[in-house]
């Protein structure tokens, strides 16, 4: 591939590697500006190995806090909801409530639920309505791309499913540069019974557009915790799980040869509380004798079944509930007196109010973290541009006008 840029000074070209080192550093809606300077620039900046480099490039794509808070408005419609996604700067300054850039607003919206992920900058969005019809999208906020998933096969006759008892993988099988995500579902029989539950699982391949059925090889009386961030790591997607004799285990599933398997999680009591999240580059559990008021103790795993306890940290702050981690071990909280999201650092002890209210009556506040990405949605040549993103995400989910949700 060869460039055509020369020198300030007009004299020779500037060698290709120099070239490609520029454009690492620079941020997607830079990119996606270039890709329309020249067509040997498109095809670099398209290329999987370019996409690659830019996501690990760490000087110029260092994880930033990406929170979607979602309120109720019932002073507009029973089910209405409004949905914001918002980016932090990089750099936090303690003490001082830091600038918030929205990245995609839902003002009036009825079937959102949940976000999962980001894996490679890209998130899972979900919607349903009553907790049935339950569908899923593919979203890159950095390339203002989507993708509505088509339905998953999960139509059981006689058993029902709930919101709160399904889980997602995010993740990349290797061996045929395929995304692909996983989908674990309970459903129960109509007495609700759990003796009679049935757990099902449909894996989607983003190469085929289509979902295919598995049988899982796991206890169904197990229950799958989701994680803080996607836990995706080397090719295998970790869930927390938990017995009904209180006992846990982690829950795994390798992309590529697309088979379930469990591991060991740290020595800890089975009254303790547990979450997954990514950090440093590696699985990580957070466990406390009791969430809101306790102590939290940072597990890290250096090889499969392997931990080890790296930080154990005691927040000054009044009733609390741990969102993620971020940042050499600073920690995100939700206030439960204030119903506001701060941050806090171990090291010096600080509270850092992050300029969020929450809504205190649901469970709807994610907090991620996140690194933009190049990674196409879209199959095909063919971008989709901001605003038609937008429309399309607005009409993937069922947004009521202004008028007709007032009413």
């Amino acid at each position: 591939m060869t460039f055509f840029l020369t020198s300030m000074d007009g004299g020779r070209p500037i060698p290709e590697d120099v070239v490609v080192d520029i454009l690492l550093r620079l941020p997607v809606k830079s990119l996606l500006r270039f890709k329309c300077v020249r067509k040997n620039w498109c095809a670099l900046i398209k290329s999987p190995s370019f996409i690659k480099e830019h996501f690990q490039y760490r000087n110029n794509n260092c994880a930033r806090l990406l929170v979607c808070n979602m309120k109720m408005a019932p002073e507009l419609h029973p089910i209405v909801k409004s949905v914001v996604f918002s980016l932090l700067p990089e750099e936090i300054v303690p003490g001082v409530t830091p600038e918030q850039k929205t990245l995609l607003q839902l003002p009036r919206v009825t079937d959102f639920t949940c976000v999962a992920g980001p894996f490679n900058g890209l998130f899972l969005v979900e919607k349903s309505l009553y907790g049935v019809d339950v569908c899923l999208g593919l979203w890159n906020p950095a390339t203002k791309e989507f993708r509505s998933l088509p339905p998953a096969p999960f139509e059981i006759e006689g058993f029902l499913s709930h919101n709160n008892d399904h889980q997602y993988g995010l993740g990349f099988d290797m061996s045929t540069l395929d995304y692909k995500v996983v989908w674990i579902r309970v459903f129960w029989d109509d007495l609700g019974l759990s003796d009679n539950n049935r757990v099902y699982t449909c894996v989607y391949s983003s190469c085929n557009n289509s979902w295919r059925r598995l049988t899982p090889k796991f206890p169904p009386s197990s229950i799958l915790s989701a994680p803080l961030d996607a836990t995706y790591l080397n090719g295998v997607y970790y869930w927390l799980s938990r017995g009904l004799d209180g006992i846990f285990m982690i829950l795994s599933f390798d992309m590529v040869c697309e088979q379930f398997g469990e591991m060991q999680v740290p020595d800890i009591p089975t009254k303790h509380w547990g979450t997954l999240t990514l950090h440093g580059g590696s699985l990580v559990m957070l466990t406390s004798g009791q969430p809101m008021t306790s102590i939290y103790d940072v597990w890290v795993m250096k090889q499969e079944g392997n931990w080890s306890k790296v930080h154990t940290i005691q927040p000054h702050i009044d009733a609390h509930w741990p969102i993620n981690i971020w940042d050499n071990n600073k920690m995100v909280f939700e206030n439960m007196e204030t119903s506001q999201l701060v941050l806090y650092d171990p090291k010096t002890r600080r509270v850092t109010d992050l300029g969020f209210q929450l809504d205190p009556n649901i469970d709807g506040c994610w907090v991620f973290n996140y690194k933009e990405s190049l990674v196409p949605i879209k199959r095909g040549s063919n971008t989709q541009g901001e605003d038609n993103a937008v429309k399309q995400i607005e009409h993937y989910f069922n947004t009521l006008p202004a008028d007709e949700a007032s009413s």
